[in-house]
């Protein structure tokens, strides 16, 4: 092999480390919860949340409640297979201004502090394919989400959310199943590039708590 071959071989594998490296995300905590937040949100939201790092810096963060309510007799589907409530309030988002940050969808989400909500993909023409599973959750402005209480209508929920992009589609983050209990907070590389956190959720079924886990697309889209 000649001196220029080689040393186009050693190019490309440091393109593909550095690359690599750049690609990376690592977990770490965050011990206070954001600013912005109406007092009656803030007073829900457990302080400890969970940081999305790369290289460049913060990605996001994210802080579940306290407690999330639960839907009374829900059973799981193939489809559905988290125990909410359309419109409940699950945690929150905050996006960092240092690194692009985008929803599932691929739309870019400004910097700054957004409320989590329960939501659920339309059974339409315009989602076939986006998740075999149906569950989100949705991000709106926490600045006009100030009312803890359920978020209904639906059409509401959407159109609010969609101030978080700019567009005429609401800000979402894709969830999971959950294939066994979570017991501490990970984030894993996973199909398609996407980076998943996994955490332990505690649920309120009128006023039994219930130990819950889940797994939320902090980083990545829907393919295609």
């Amino acid at each position: 092999m000649s001196f220029r071959s080689t040393f186009l071989v050693v190019a490309a594998v440091c393109i593909l480390f550095l690359t690599g490296a750049a690609d990376e995300k690592t977990l770490t905590s965050v011990d206070k919860a954001p600013d912005g937040l109406a007092p009656g949100v803030a007073a829900l939201v457990n302080p400890k949340g969970f940081r999305v790092q790369s290289a460049e810096g913060p990605v996001c963060d994210v802080w579940l409640l306290k407690d999330v309510s639960l839907k009374p007799g829900f059973k799981q589907t193939l489809n559905v297979k988290y125990p909410f409530q359309t419109g409940e309030l699950v945690g929150v988002l905050r996006v960092g201004d240092k690194v692009e940050f985008s929803d599932f969808r691929g739309q870019p989400v400004k910097p700054g502090v957004y409320t989590l909500r329960y939501g659920q993909q339309p059974q339409d023409g315009n989602h076939i394919g986006t998740s075999d599973v149906y569950d989100f959750l949705v991000a709106l402005p926490a600045a006009t989400d100030t009312d803890p209480k359920l978020f209904v209508p639906p059409d509401r929920l959407h159109k609010t959310s969609s101030k978080s992009v700019g567009t005429n589609h609401p800000a979402i983050l894709s969830l999971l199943a959950v294939d066994s209990p979570i017991a501490a907070a990970t984030l894993t590389k996973e199909e398609n590039d996407r980076w998943v956190l996994g955490v332990p959720v505690q649920g309120d079924d009128s006023g039994k708590k219930t130990a819950l886990s889940l797994r939320v697309v902090v980083v990545g889209k829907v393919a295609g």
